[in-house]
C-alpha cells in the first residue's frame, strides 16, 4: 500500500528520553513497543515505522534506539571478547565497538544497532557499565576500548 493510500498518518514521537508516543500518548504496551521499535528504519537521515503495509514518520529528539544493559563477555584476563547489548524491546544485539561516539562532555553514548544500524543510545545503566570498560589517553585528551584485543577509539561527535 503507498503513502498515498494510507488512511491515517498517525504522529509517532520518541522522546529526549527514549520513550515513544503515538498521538501524544505513551505507548505503554509492551507489544506495541516491540512492534513499532522493531519496525524502524531510516531513509535520507529520517526515522519511518513500517506497520500493516503502512509507512508512518517518527520525530526523534535524541535516538530512536535505546540500549538498557550492557553485558560484556571476559575472557580470563579480564580483557573484553565482546559486548552483547539489551535494547529497551529486549533484542540482543551484538555492540561494533567502531560505532561508539560520544558528545563532547561525555554525558552520553552512543553507538549503531539493529541490522539497519540504527542510533542507538545507551541508557543510564547501560552507559555506566560500559564506561567502566573505557580507557582515557590523556596525552591525547581521546578516550577507547579495547576488544579482542584491539583498541577502537570513541568518536566524538558535534550534536546530539
Amino acid at each position: 500500500m503507498s503513502r498515498s493510500r494510507q488512511k491515517h498518518l498517525y504522529d509517532y514521537r520518541v522522546d529526549e528520553h527514549g520513550s515513544w508516543l503515538c498521538e501524544g500518548n505513551p505507548v505503554t504496551d509492551p507489544e506495541l513497543f516491540q512492534l513499532l521499535s522493531r519496525s524502524l528504519f531510516e531513509r535520507d537521515g529520517r526515522y519511518y515505522i513500517r506497520c500493516e503495509g503502512e509507512v508512518h514518520p517518527i520525530r526523534v529528539a535524541d535516538a530512536p534506539l535505546w540500549a538498557r544493559y550492557v553485558f560484556p563477555r571476559l575472557n580470563t584476563d579480564g580483557g573484553i571478547i565482546a559486548i552483547e547489548l539489551e535494547l529497551q524491546d529486549g533484542r540482543r544485539e551484538t555492540l561494533d565497538p567502531g560505532t561508539l561516539t560520544t558528545v563532547p562532555d561525555f554525558s552520553a553514548l552512543y553507538c549503531l544497532t539493529t541490522p539497519h544500524r540504527l542510533r542507538t543510545r545507551l541508557g543510564k545503566a547501560a552507559y555506566y557499565e560500559l564506561a567502566r570498560y573505557i580507557e582515557e589517553d590523556e596525552t591525547a585528551q581521546a578516550f577507547h576500548l579495547v576488544v579482542d584485543g584491539r583498541r577502537y577509539d570513541v568518536r566524538l561527535q558535534w550534536t546530539s
